[in-house]
């Protein structure tokens, strides 16, 4: 497989990491908290997708939209239950509270759905492009052997319109420049007559949105299981340190060095070795606590 090959697989494992990145990164810079049941959000928007798609069943797009919104609502009805009514005993508190979260979560969902893995109608994951000929086939020869899925084009796409609307949120509403507010000084906020508790709700709802969108995404390259999110959560939280934690931004850039990284490393390592790949987002993530723990976008890690 060509190195070529390797990049487009790095810029789609990118884009997944980079949606649910975000999410991740604005409860980091907002709430004040890692929160490590945000893997379990994910999972969920990939079940109700599947389920949405395959047994409704339903096109893909409503599908996705279906997921958005459960996952979306799970973030912010857990997070009034947990975090919101232990804000202010501090960030550990709240993180070992999302850890345990996630563990009840994981089994629950593993109880649920069982440990085997779900897969995405093959029809209806390449949004039933049998009327557009050009995509009908599943794939588009770009150069030689290079090629891209329509799973893949789909994921690339998503994150770009995924990134036009975060910077429009950021810049063009009050709901997204509040939110910066309170990531630089949440108190000033407060002074300045910003709703603080709207904001947070609007952003555990926007973070479980994102992680729903980011489940499917990968529900439809791979497959579903009760340890998706999990699998994956090492990746976001690398790629939300590596780009500077609390940068929406930083985590997009941190989030296509992750998984180009992940994707040549499986050119370059011994056949044997390969394996390994999955500890790639560890390594980068201790190097970059190591050398430069303000990361990308060069904003500080906050005392956990």
């Amino acid at each position: 497989m060509g190195l070529a090959q390797n990049i487009i697989f790095g810029l789609v494992t990118g884009s997944y990491i980079a949606i649910a990145a975000i999410g991740f990164t604005l409860i980091y810079g907002i709430v004040n908290m890692i929160n490590f049941a945000y893997g379990e959000y994910l999972t969920i928007g990939a079940f109700v997708g599947v389920v949405t798609a395959g047994m409704l069943p339903m096109p893909l797009p409503i599908a996705v939209f279906v997921a958005m919104v459960a996952s979306g609502a799970v973030s912010l009805v857990l997070a009034r239950l947990f975090f919101t009514p232990i804000n202010e005993t501090g960030p550990v508190p709240m993180l070992l509270t999302s850890i345990g979260l996630g563990l009840v979560l994981r089994n629950g969902i593993r109880l649920t759905a069982g440990r085997s893995g779900r897969y995405f109608d093959t029809e209806v994951a390449t949004f039933r492009m049998e009327n557009l000929p050009e995509l009908s086939v599943g794939s588009v020869n770009l150069l030689g052997d290079l090629f891209i899925t329509t799973q893949q084009l789909l994921v690339i796409g998503s994150a770009v319109v995924v990134f036009l609307g975060l910077h429009t949120l950021l810049t063009r509403t009050d709901v997204g420049i509040a939110m910066r507010a309170m990531g630089d000084d949440e108190n000033l906020a407060r002074v300045r007559g910003i709703d603080t508790q709207m904001i947070r709700d609007s952003v555990w709802v926007l973070a479980g949105v994102l992680a729903g969108l980011a489940g499917v995404l990968i529900g439809v390259q791979t497959s579903v299981s009760a340890g998706t999110g999990f699998n994956h959560i090492l990746q976001i939280l690398s790629a939300a340190i590596l780009g500077g934690a609390g940068s929406p931004y930083g985590a997009i850039a941190g989030s296509y060095v992750i998984g180009l990284m992940l994707a040549l490393s499986v050119a370059f390592l011994p056949a044997g070795m390969t394996g390994i790949s999955s500890a790639i987002a560890f390594l980068v993530l201790v190097v970059v606590l190591l050398v430069k723990p303000s990361g990308i976008a060069g904003q500080e890690v906050r005392e956990a």
